[in-house]
């Protein structure tokens, strides 16, 4: 089962005896009490009204206020101004310089607290930060056990106090393997620390981020929202909640939070990253640099930000499909290891951000650094085993994620994906030679068999050709079923994303493609489709390195698949084009990673398509491989445009806008057929026609010209099907079902009554083409192979005929029908013992069925 993964209680610090808070004076606790609950300009007037009486609390106070808006400098000569000899200043000064990355200052500030108060823990907890960053991590170890063993035989703290012993206890655990040390902390300590002090939100921000860690995200939601409770202008919390939204790509969700954030405090520095991840995310590379080299400022040697850069970086100036990394990131890379030669926070953070911006074999690349720098750390271990995954390693993929669990068994994508290898271990294995598919054996042994017939001998060859590209290894294709509990869908996006929900069926990650099996979706659709076009993403990922956008790739993938664009988008763009609610192309992508509703999403695969059709329209027939070689080369959508037709992008958006409202003026025609007859009215003639076939012809004469008057409306063909169905018009039926096929690639069941249509007639050529594209629309319908079957005998091409009729007795092997056509098929290739046991078969079961009785005899040697 997939679930969200709820942690035991597990302890290795010992809950204390006695839990002791602060008394201030009253002043100071009403202060307190305001600067927690974000009121942070009433709070410093609070504090400064007590700097006589109280100067050391006071002065903390006030420069914490400060803090959390952004003014260091009015922090600083707070500070500056307090008493000396106050271990508490040396600490906050600390935290100031570490923060803006002057270790030497940190290190002297937390010397100086030290000395005043040897068991400060702030002090403590920067001492052990400093050692980290600088690379002595026995001495960063050794200084988060000292908060394990000092709240072990301590029994009373402050709330900052506490604070100070949830992170060091954290980190200690992270890199001891004590997975279970967070139970301890999200159930007992960090809600002990409410009891201290009830408006205590970084409490809730902590176990909010622990959560985070874990992708628990309805855990991690509920704590950040506790926080937010409290604090409302807590601009961590904000950046958590961004950082939340992004684990689901919510983009707009990601982007409201951080503006919250930085509105509050323009210097927190973990918004300006969060930042860039949401530009990252976005592919808006050039931006994310801008925001990434402004938060260098904050502090130029934060490993979090310079990590983010150097992706940012990566992915403008190119990454070799070697590996061979750019320059820009190169330099950043041995300036970091200059400071710190167990940097693994920044290798990590470079390959997820390069991860984010989906450059997976190199984010892969740089999760194998960071394991290998700081083999500490938890992050790392398991986020290349996902992307292992992703990339069709699998192998590799499930050591890591056992060593991952083994590490962190509360990591939900970890413990996910792990389950998911564990279904794929009793798949069945179909190898073609170009192509690797997993299935269920039980449920899809029949798809995997006509889906790599498929894949091989039809979108293979064709699309290598199209894009002029090869994969140097065999695409892996994996087919979800219902397992353990839960359903194919559930599975299919764990595979992708180890968690439980992918809006689509099918998804490619460049080297892996999944589907859920469309055995077990209710509502029926083309598989064939999805696999072509899949297929297309394989390539065009491949080709270009990653560096393809999403929108783009989507633009000819379903320019691939051939169909006109289906009924609803054309009702969007009637709708949104006149109002100017449409995507462009800096924003065309969030369409995709996550759209605001269905409609949105449609939106976005009817504009990419539309960007293509108005490239090869305006530019010529290689308008779209000339893109895809600019992709290939690193480029962006806005130099490619150029590079490829030589006009900027605001241009060519203009060009596109206008070309597009032509389009759309012809789309929204007033709703009439002929002058005198609209659809609604139509229909209702049709129903009151009953069987009068003077009332049919003439309705059947209105329904043709509003078919061409509005070729874009299908209603008009189903109207005309329907009255051809009703006057028995074969030949008018076949026309208006062909342009509802056209039209509708998922719809099984007017492509077996066109198959049915043209067995009929004799017209096995067109029998055989119906009801193969009906197979691939449900595989597992009786009369489909069997019409097929027939169709295909009917063309002497009984090898193929025999296979058709076998599956069709798979499925009901009652069938006489079938059973007699297989017959006669062995007949016909010269097979008369088979067609004899066939006959044999049937006639036991049927001995009045005399078709077969006369074949029989006939046979009879």
């Amino acid at each position: 089962m997939i679930a969200v993964l709820h942690v035991p209680i597990c302890f290795l610090l010992h809950a204390p005896g006695r839990l002791a808070a602060d008394e201030p004076a009253e002043g100071l606790a009403a202060a307190r009490r305001l600067y927690l609950t974000g009121k942070y300009s009433e709070a410093a007037e609070a504090y400064q009204m007590l700097a006589a009486a109280e100067p050391v609390a006071a002065a903390v106070g006030q420069a914490r206020c400060y803090l959390s808006r952004g003014q260091d400098d009015k922090a600083e000569g707070v500070l500056s101004e307090a008493p000396d000899g106050h271990a508490e200043i040396h600490e906050l000064r600390a935290e100031l310089a570490f923060q803006r990355g002057d270790d030497e200052a940190a290190r002297r500030e937390v010397a100086a607290a030290l000395e005043l108060a040897a068991d400060s823990l702030g002090a403590r907890w920067w001492q052990a930060e400093l050692f980290r960053v600088c690379g002595q991590l026995d001495k960063a170890e050794a200084g988060y056990k000292w908060f394990v063993d000092y709240y072990n035989g301590h029994q009373e703290f402050s709330s900052e106090d506490l604070r100070c012993v949830g992170l060091a206890a954290a980190q200690f655990a992270r890199w001891r393997r004590l997975s279970g040390q967070f139970s301890f902390l999200v159930n007992e300590l960090y809600p002990d620390l409410l009891k201290i002090e009830a408006d205590y939100w970084p409490a809730r921000y902590e176990a909010g981020l622990l959560f985070l860690e874990k992708y628990n995200q309805p855990e991690a939601l509920r704590e950040l929202k506790a926080a937010l409770a409290i604090n409302p202008d807590a601009a961590e919390v904000h950046a958590a909640l961004a950082a939340l939204a992004l684990h689901d790509y919510q983009l707009e969700e990601a982007r409201r939070h951080v503006e919250r954030a930085l509105e509050i405090n323009p210097r927190l520095l973990a918004a300006r990253q969060l930042q860039a991840d949401t530009l990252l995310a976005n592919f808006q590379t050039a931006e994310a640099i801008e925001v990434l080299e402004g938060a260098l400022k904050l502090n130029p040697h934060d490993e979090e930000t310079l990590g983010r850069l150097a992706a940012a970086y990566a992915v403008a100036d190119g990454i070799s499909e070697e590996g061979n990394a750019p320059e820009r990131l190169a330099k950043i890379a041995a300036e970091v290891d200059r400071r710190n030669p167990h940097a693994g926070t920044f290798y990590y953070t470079l390959g997820a951000a390069l991860d984010l911006s989906r450059r997976f074999p190199a984010a892969a690349r740089y999760y194998r650094q960071a394991l290998e720098r700081m083999p500490q750390l938890t992050g790392p271990r398991g986020a290349l085993g996902l992307m292992y995954l992703r990339l069709g390693n699998e192998a590799e993929a499930k050591r890591l994620l056992d060593e991952s669990f083994d590490v962190d068994p509360f990591n939900v994508r970890v413990a996910n994906s792990l389950k998911v290898l564990q279904v794929l271990d009793d798949y069945a294995v179909l190898e073609t030679p170009h192509f690797v598919l997993r299935f269920d054996r039980g449920q899809d042994e029949l798809l995997a068999r006509y889906a790599g017939r498929y894949l091989e001998e039809e979108v293979y060859p064709r699309l290598v050709k199209q894009f002029g590209f090869e994969p140097r290894e065999k695409s892996l294709f994996e087919f979800f079923s219902r397992a353990r509990g839960s359903d194919a869908h559930t599975w299919f996006s764990a595979r992708m994303v180890g968690l439980p929900y992918v809006s689509t069926v099918g998804a490619c990650a460049g080297k892996v493609v999944a589907l859920t099996s469309p055995r077990e979706m209710r509502k029926k659709f083309n598989w064939a489709r999805v696999l072509k076009h899949e297929f297309v993403h394989v390539l065009n990922l491949q080709q270009t390195n990653f560096n393809v956008p999403h929108w783009f790739t989507e633009a000819l993938a379903v320019e691939v698949e051939g169909h006109p664009r289906p009924p609803e988008w054309n009702a969007l763009l009637v709708e949104r084009v006149p109002k100017g609610e449409l995507f462009n192309l800096d924003t065309l992508n969030l369409g995709f990673v996550r759209p605001a509703s269905s409609a949105e999403w449609q939106l976005a695969y009817c504009q990419s398509q539309l960007y293509a059709q108005y490239m090869l329209k305006a530019y010529g027939d290689d308008a779209l491989a000339k893109m895809l070689a600019a992709y290939g080369d690193n480029l962006d959508t806005r130099s490619a445009l150029r590079r490829s037709f030589g006009v900027d992008q605001a241009v060519f958006e203009e060009q596109h806008l206008a070309w597009l409202r032509n389009l759309v003026a012809e789309l929204a025609s007033p709703d009439s057929a002929t002058g005198r007859l609209s659809i609604g009215e139509a229909q209702e003639r049709l129903v009151a026609a009953g069987d009068d076939a003077d009332r049919l012809n003439d309705l059947a004469r209105a329904g043709e010209l509003g078919a061409v008057s509005h070729p874009h409306d299908v209603r008009w063909y189903k109207l005309l099907a329907r009255l051809y169905l009703k006057s028995g018009d074969e030949a008018g039926l076949t026309k208006s079902l062909k342009k509802l096929a056209e039209n509708d690639p998922d719809n099984f069941l007017v492509r077996k009554k066109l198959a049915q249509l043209a067995l009929d007639a004799g017209d096995f050529a067109q029998a055989e083409r119906w009801a193969r594209e009906a197979c691939q629309t449900d595989l597992w319908d009786l009369e489909t192979h069997r019409i097929r079957g027939k169709a295909l005998a009917g063309q002497e091409k009984y090898p193929a005929a025999i296979e058709e009729l076998e599956v069709a007795l798979q499925l009901e092997p009652d069938d006489a029908e079938a059973r007699y056509s297989l017959a006669r098929a062995y007949q016909a290739s010269g097979q008369p013992d088979k067609a004899r046991a066939a006959l044999a078969r049937l006639l036991k079961d049927q001995p009045d069925y005399a078709d077969a009785r006369q074949l029989w005899e006939k046979l009879a040697p």
